[in-house]
């Protein structure tokens, strides 16, 4: 009996890696993240996925472990212009801890199945050594990342991250008018959205405790800057609590609207370790991107900020 011959580009993939069913647009976007969101939906679109054999009408279409998905013609990745770390990118290097000023756009570690080009990966084939990543920002957020040279200093950052002994700075750029005032808190539990797993919501019971300080500035007609303090390192916490306050961030894809900037105007711009052993509490800066001033005149460089418990 006569097979279907595959082109050579093709593809065969046996989805594996699920703790339950996903909808299929979302398991290749985690799955192929170097295609794109729009590359993704055309594929569906021109029926050009199949599943266990049959045409793929819907994204909404369910997989699971073992099913079989086919591609005869997959796009081609998008031009990520990733390919090694940037020497430009090192902010500070001691010998036992290293400090990165991640770019947006990049992943900080390799998604849940091994796939796409991401700092940590770059890390260790620039320095030549096994790194620890004790925390992670979000592939469109940019700014500093920590990694650590031993298991004696990655175990004592984890904890500290855990512990939440660790002060962290953003800075971002917001949609206005909103319901922030010049500063404040936001207290809110945070869960995944059960319909969309891979966003987070506000909830009155139930998932994770999280809380942030925040001080804005004077708004710019239908922009604000804002200081941030997130006390807690919930998944997506600063997105979805300032998206709470009617004040979403500009460019975010998922809380927002992707088209008000060129980019997520979110970036992690300080980093304070506590004392360790005998050594003072250390400050890691990464100045603002030009993007940020491009777009809000008054945005300033991190050590510039007035800490908001001041």
């Amino acid at each position: 009996m006569p097979t279907k011959k595959q082109p050579v580009d093709a593809i065969r993939h046996v989805v594996s890696g699920l703790e339950k069913p996903d909808r299929i647009d979302r398991y290749l976007r985690n799955t192929f993240p170097d295609w794109g969101r729009k590359e993704t939906s055309k594929l569906i679109t021109a029926s050009e996925v199949e599943l266990n054999g049959q045409i793929v009408h819907f994204g909404s279409w369910e997989v699971q472990n073992g099913d079989v998905i086919e591609i005869d013609t997959p796009p081609e990745p998008l031009p990520t212009g990733f390919t090694a770390l940037d020497p430009a990118w090192i902010l500070a290097d001691d010998g036992e801890i290293i400090a990165l000023n991640k770019p947006e756009g990049l992943l900080t570690e390799p998604t849940r199945w091994g796939e796409g080009v991401n700092l940590w990966d770059l890390a260790i084939a620039h320095f030549n050594c096994s790194l620890w990543l004790p925390h992670r920002l979000d592939r469109d957020t940019s700014g500093v990342v920590l990694l650590a040279r031993s298991d004696d200093i990655g175990r004592w950052m984890d904890m500290q991250f855990r512990d939440r002994t660790v002060e962290k700075y953003y800075v971002a750029v917001v949609h206005a008018p909103n319901k922030l005032a010049g500063e404040g808190e936001i207290r809110a539990h945070l869960d995944f959205d059960k319909k969309r797993p891979d966003r987070v919501k506000v909830v009155r019971s139930g998932g994770k405790w999280a809380k942030t300080v925040y001080k804005a500035a004077p708004p710019m007609d239908d922009k604000q800057l804002v200081h941030l303090w997130p006390e807690t390192g919930r998944t997506h916490q600063l997105r979805v609590h300032l998206a709470s306050m009617d004040a979403p961030i500009l460019g975010d894809r998922y809380y927002g609207d992707a088209q008000s900037a060129p980019r997520l105007m979110l970036h992690a711009a300080e980093i304070w370790l506590p004392r360790r052993y005998e050594r003072e509490p250390v400050l890691y800066s990464a100045p603002i991107p030009p993007e940020f001033k491009a777009l809000y005149t008054d945005a300033t460089d991190a050590t510039d900020a007035t800490d908001a418990t001041d």
